[in-house]
């Protein structure tokens, strides 16, 4: 495990990270209870308030909050910069993300403009902290790594998708004339493209050769990647908006942008195949689906280009490729290593009597079993979500495994944390 670069001495306290990662997996319950009492097959209508209010709880509530707070925890760690204040930073996101996501969640479940007009100012809150924290971190900063320029740029990405959906909710709820399709298409631009996919390249950089003792990324990669992804997406944000723009121009952008990131997951892939141990490890195997969902997505939306009579249905299905199967299995393989890591090192704090007391070894922190049956019953449940936009009775094997998966991850996120409790209690015991 490669720590010699990382400031472990300037870490947060472990309940900075860990509160987000204990409350994300409910949102993915939450997610599915919408799904399920929508009505009919809520994936055959990609407008639909039953999956709108499900994919913000996934995109808000789970992913949002895991990606924070693992922010929060890599920018002392891997950049050497801590966050001002981060507690109470940590509160200032932490309540309002939660509180706004359940608003806005339920704002277009049940169809009421006045949650979305609560939801969208808490929001913004949670978000404008975090930000602002997040970038006077990264300008105090003296590291100068590809990680910190993933997450300046993940974070420049936030700042507009946040605007977007802030001015996208507000809208909804007032009925006020705005341009809805294409301000949706360049706010899930910014948010998966920009916000997700670049924190996921910078993470991996780091976590990658770290955990999964891979070959560090070529340096043709990390420096040139984020920053051309980055341009492209700005790129693609200048040709949405005008009526006049040729459709070639935003059909070249829209290419160059999946070349680039289909890059970063074949290297990513042909890195993990490098790796010195070949022996079955549960998170390179999420990995491995995300990196392989990232390629599916990209072709999905190359082919919506040559097909125009399937594009709005293949771009669809890449949307929820790139989400569920990119997205999801990155966070939950991230979660499944950060977890054990962030309960060894801290107890290992304890120094002389955490060694005499005995920690745990990371892969006894939570049941490996446990976390193999939620990477099987996520392939199906991906599986069967890409069946349920035409296939009914896919829809009910799609919404109880999304169900599951959440009870799965919350089991194993409290276990981590009974683990590190009972723990700790035992070294303060020996010191007494």
């Amino acid at each position: 495990m490669k720590m010699t670069s990382l400031s472990t001495d300037q870490a947060p306290p472990i309940g900075v990270p860990l509160r987000f990662f204990a409350v994300a997996p409910i949102f993915i319950v939450l997610a599915a209870l919408l799904l399920a009492v929508g009505g009919g097959n809520p994936f055959a209508d990609m407008h639909s308030p039953a999956l709108l209010a499900a994919t913000h709880c996934i995109t808000l509530g789970f992913m949002a909050m895991v990606m924070l707070g693992a922010i929060q925890q890599l920018l002392p760690v891997v950049i050497g910069s801590p966050m001002p204040a981060s507690r109470l930073v940590a509160w200032f996101t932490f309540l309002p993300l939660m509180a706004g996501t359940l608003l806005l969640s339920g704002g277009f479940m049940l169809g009421k403009p006045e949650l979305l007009n609560l939801a969208w100012p808490l929001l913004g809150l949670a978000f404008l902290v975090f930000i602002g924290a997040s970038l006077l971190s990264l300008a105090r900063a003296t590291a100068q790594n590809a990680t910190k320029t993933a997450i300046l740029f993940s974070v420049l990405s936030l700042i507009m998708a946040a605007t977007l959906g802030m001015l996208l909710a507000r809208g909804y709820a007032t009925g006020a004339p705005l341009p809805y399709a294409k301000l949706a298409t360049a706010h899930i631009s910014m948010a998966l493209g920009g916000w997700v996919l670049l924190l996921a390249i910078g993470v991996s950089y780091q976590v990658i050769p770290m955990f999964q003792l891979t070959p560090n990324y070529p340096r043709w990669l990390t420096a040139s990647l984020v920053p051309a992804l980055f341009t492209v997406l700005l790129l693609n944000l200048a040709l949405l908006l005008p009526e006049s723009v040729p459709g070639w121009a935003k059909y070249a952008a829209e290419i160059l942008f999946w070349l680039l990131a289909g890059c970063f997951a074949a290297v990513t892939l042909r890195l993990q195949n490098q790796r010195r141990r070949r022996v079955p490890d549960v998170s390179l195997s999420f990995f491995q689906l995300g990196m392989a969902s990232l390629l599916f997505a990209a072709l999905l939306s190359l082919a919506a280009m040559l097909w125009p009579a399937a594009h709005n249905y293949l771009r669809a299905l890449s949307i929820l490729v790139f989400l569920l199967g990119f997205g999801l299995s990155i966070v939950q393989g991230m979660l499944y290593k950060v977890i054990p890591f962030l309960v060894w090192f801290h107890l290992f704090r304890g120094g002389v009597k955490a060694v005499k007391v005995g920690v745990p070894n990371m892969k006894e922190i939570i049941p490996e079993p446990w976390m193999w049956r939620h990477l099987w019953l996520h392939g199906a449940t991906l599986l069967a979500v890409l069946l349920a936009s035409w296939w009914d009775a896919a829809a009910w094997v799609a919404i109880p495994g999304l169900l599951l998966q959440g009870a799965l991850l919350s089991y194993g996120v409290f276990t981590g944390i009974s683990v590190y409790r009972r723990t700790l209690k035992r070294i303060e015991q020996a010191e007494a």
